[in-house]
């Protein structure tokens, strides 16, 4: 009888033990505020009210151009970390603007009012990494119905917060408690311009130009960009860098031709603010302290990996090998996506 009782203690132990939800999103860590917000500020992408559509592009011509910046070059931001220096080092030199020349390199270009055209590519997925505890790319652009792969490749916590600019509300929290780690953020469901900031490292930033249609392009390391396959008309046309600012055009398409445009951002004040400070925020917390707003979805991520592995990572990572991480994710040890 005792024996009997034993098995029974054990087999109760096992079954608690697997039914045990161990992810980051049933324990978020101790500063992730489910009802997180932000104050709305102006947002370089519009909110669409009419769904873009995928139709058939007879003699699509092509846009090419250039970004140009008129104006003195921002000077580097030394930053002086407060917290893992042992990761982050005493100091970080932010340069978060590459210039060849006057030349603007990894500026965002996009039609702003194209509701029809071309389908997506059949690659949709972007990545972000915590490096030294900075962002990179500090840029990027991506469609609504892409997959960002966030990353870490540091050894130190990092909290990435997704902020709508637009609406200040988080639309996601990846957390990282090591290096190798992996989050899939798949919840960018509207066009919308992203700020990514990190809860430890207040200092870390990075842009996100969320659209949903697939007529956009960055400009390459000499500042040039080509959008093909846009249906003859006239469209309105966007440059945006957030350290340089933003500016707008127009071109008229013609059928089978190419068209170009010269942007030049003249110098002025970052075309999007950072996020608040602390003392702004709980100002902003006391003024909204009756509302309710919806949870935040934490989403989780993939176990770290050996260190063997973290090293080959980082060496891959720094030849630009983007295949690695991909190859991680769509294996077994991919984690499943939390849905909307």
């Amino acid at each position: 009888m005792l024996c009997r009782l034993h098995g029974l203690s054990i087999l109760l132990v096992a079954i608690l033990a697997c039914g045990r939800d161990d992810t980051a999103s049933a324990h978020p860590r101790k500063g992730t505020d489910d009802g997180d917000s932000f104050p709305p500020r102006p947002a370089v992408v519009a909110a669409v009210t009419t769904p873009y559509k995928v139709v058939p592009v007879a003699g699509g011509g092509t846009i090419t151009g250039t970004v140009d910046f008129d104006g003195t070059p921002p000077v580097p931001q030394v930053i002086r970390p407060s917290v893992d220096a042992n990761v982050c080092g005493n100091s970080i030199v932010a340069k978060n603007v590459t210039l060849a020349g006057t030349r603007v390199a990894g500026a965002v270009v996009w039609l702003t009012d194209i509701r029809s055209g071309k389908s997506f590519p059949l690659e949709r997925r972007v990545e972000l990494t915590n490096d030294d505890c900075t962002l990179d790319p500090y840029i990027q652009a991506m469609t609504t119905s892409g997959t960002l792969n966030v990353s870490n490749d540091d050894r130190a916590l990092h909290t990435n917060k997704f902020i709508n600019v637009g609406t200040g509300q988080v639309v996601g929290v990846a957390p990282f408690n090591d290096d190798g780690e992996v989050v899939p953020v798949d919840r960018f469901k509207e066009a919308m311009e992203v700020e990514v900031i990190c809860e430890q490292h207040p200092w870390t930033h990075a842009w996100i130009a969320v659209l949903d249609h697939p007529y956009f392009a960055q400009t390459a390391a000499n500042g040039t960009f080509a959008i093909g396959e846009v249906p003859a008309g006239k469209y309105h046309v966007r440059a945006w860098h957030p350290a340089l600012g933003v500016v707008d055009d127009s071109v008229t398409v013609a059928a089978g031709q190419a068209v170009n445009i010269g942007f030049r951002i003249r110098q002025a004040a970052p075309s999007t603010p950072t996020a608040p400070t602390a003392n702004q925020q709980r100002a902003a917390d006391s003024a909204r302290a009756a509302a309710n707003p919806p949870a935040v979805p934490v989403l989780p991520a993939v176990p770290a990996r050996t260190r063997s592995h973290r090293n080959l990572h980082r060496i891959r990572r720094r030849q630009h090998q983007a295949p690695h991480r991909r190859l991680r994710l769509n294996g077994a040890s991919r984690p499943a996506r939390l849905q909307a």
